[in-house]
C-alpha cells in the first residue's frame, strides 16, 4: 500500500502528546464494552467452577464436602446473581460478568487475535479482558 503513495511517514507519537487520541480510545473502549459483552455467545457449559457458588446464592445450600462448603463460603461474598448471571464484585471496577472456560478461550482469542486484537503478553491481555467486564478464576493462567 505505501506505493500507491508519494510520500509518507512513520513516526512515534510520545504519549504526552497524544492525549486527544488516548481519550478517544478510552471513551471507544467505555462506550462499547457493553456491545462487546453481547459480542461473545454464551456457550453451554454443564458444570462449571461457577456452578457451587451459583447454587449457593440461590439456595443457600453448599456442596456436601467439609472443605468445597468452606471454600464456597468464603468465596460467596465476593460475588453477586443478577438475573440468573454470575458477577464478581470488584472495588475498583465495575461487576465483572463471570465466564466458563468455554466462553473464557472465546473471549481471549477475541481480545488477543480478533478484528482489534492487540497481540500482546498476557497480562496486558487479563487487563483488557477484566476492563471489558469478565472474570474467570484461572485467567492469567489461561491467557498465558
Amino acid at each position: 500500500m505505501a506505493n500507491k503513495f508519494e510520500f509518507f511517514l512513520i513516526a512515534q507519537v510520545p504519549r504526552s502528546m497524544n492525549k486527544k487520541a488516548d481519550a478517544l480510545n478510552k471513551l471507544a473502549t467505555s462506550v462499547f464494552s457493553q456491545f462487546a459483552k453481547d459480542e461473545v455467545a454464551p456457550l453451554e457449559e454443564v458444570e462449571t467452577w461457577m456452578s457451587p457458588i451459583i447454587v449457593y446464592l440461590k439456595n443457600g445450600t453448599f456442596p456436601t464436602d467439609g472443605a468445597a462448603a468452606r471454600k464456597i463460603r468464603m468465596k460467596a461474598p465476593l460475588y453477586m446473581l443478577r438475573e440468573g448471571v454470575l458477577f464478581k464484585k470488584s472495588f475498583t471496577a465495575p461487576l465483572l460478568r463471570c465466564v466458563g472456560l468455554n466462553e473464557a478461550e472465546t473471549i481471549v482469542r477475541e481480545v488477543h487475535e480478533g478484528t482489534c486484537g492487540m497481540h500482546a503478553e498476557f497480562r496486558t491481555v487479563v487487563g483488557k479482558i477484566m476492563r471489558l467486564g469478565y472474570f474467570w478464576p484461572s485467567m492469567y493462567r489461561d491467557t498465558k
